[in-house]
């Protein structure tokens, strides 16, 4: 499972993130996500052509959030504070995975998050895997850095790796399942660390979301500023939905996009009123790649800083939407 990563960078996501109408903290989100998610810096361009996904999303917006990517619905699996946590039993020490395909499944995967490739994630999840995995993959926009700590084969079918994951400059630990289904290995579930959950508050000093405000309300992402042709199809999406046309919005959306169609719908019943937040410094991951943050209202609500975002994409064609995310209670 493989995908295009969502725009890197140490902000929300993202995308800063992530996914999908579940409730965090008393919030709900709705997007992607690059959300649900870690909310860490766009990740790198996707190995396209190569099957790989990102993130979130998780945008470890995976292990920091509540392994959740979910740019829609979430703050993000790996900003979250919501999530399950798990205490890993002592090994003394722990011992290697033997299979070649468990310790392969378990390298892709540290990678895939390290990488921000949701596609190559999305390749290794297992058909019954917990909806965390979902969760972690909206969001892995969100994650900078991910590195393998400790494994343990807890049986022949079943090999457990701790991860230590930086998104949006928090660092967690996170607990993964790698379970052998139907004779091949795959990712069954992520959850936190018990004590390792890094906390989704994001103080500023003036109380206002961080990043480089271009004070000439002209977008830019990475330092420089966001391609014409995006920041159209940006506007195409936003002018969509805050008029009610799912239909168009959804149009709008890649073919290998990690938001839905239903996730369009639910983010259309908000009744949203969004542009682009010009103030602040968006994420881009290459020239294909770029993550903006919203501002306006959505569900009656205020929307600003990191609550939303958007993420675009042109690894195979136009600029597309691949996720959303706009945080309501």
């Amino acid at each position: 499972m493989t995908y295009p990563q969502q725009p890197p960078g140490g902000q929300d996501p993202y995308g800063p993130p992530a996914q999908y109408g579940a409730q965090q903290y008393g919030a709900q989100q709705y997007g992607g996500g690059y959300g649900g998610g870690f909310n860490v810096p766009p990740p790198t361009p996707p190995k396209k052509k190569t099957g790989v996904i990102v993130a979130v999303v998780a945008v470890v917006v995976l292990v920091l959030g509540g392994l959740g990517f979910t740019g829609f619905v979430q703050p993000g699996f790996f900003l979250a504070e919501g999530g399950t946590t798990t205490t890993p039993a002592p090994t003394t020490p722990s011992a290697k995975p033997e299979g070649t395909n468990a310790q392969s499944v378990l390298k892709t995967l540290v990678d895939g998050l390290d990488s921000q490739d949701a596609k190559a994630l999305k390749g290794i999840a297992c058909a019954s895997s917990k909806s965390a995995v979902d969760d972690a993959i909206g969001d892995v926009s969100s994650v900078s850095k991910a590195k393998l700590l400790d494994s343990e084969e807890v049986s022949a079918d079943e090999v457990k790796g701790i991860v230590d994951v930086t998104a949006d400059a928090r660092a967690g630990k996170v607990e993964v399942t790698i379970t052998r289904d139907g004779g091949d290995w795959c990712w069954q579930d992520i959850e936190f660390v018990a004590g390792e959950k890094p906390t989704a508050d994001r103080p500023t000093p003036s109380g206002s979301p961080t990043g480089s405000p271009t004070g000439q309300g002209t977008p830019t992402a990475g330092g420089k500023p966001v391609a014409p042709e995006a920041l159209a199809a940006m506007q195409s999406f936003l002018d969509s939905v805050n008029a009610g046309d799912a239909a168009t919005a959804k149009s709008r959306l890649c073919a290998d996009a990690i938001k839905s169609p239903e996730d369009v719908d639910e983010l259309v019943g908000y009744q949203p009123s969004l542009k682009i937040n010009t103030t602040m410094e968006g994420i881009s991951s290459g020239d294909k790649s770029v993550q903006l943050y919203l501002t306006g209202t959505a569900k009656g609500q205020k929307i600003d800083g990191y609550s939303g975002n958007l993420w675009m994409s042109s690894y195979e064609g136009p600029w597309c939407v691949h996720a959303f995310r706009v945080v309501v209670i």
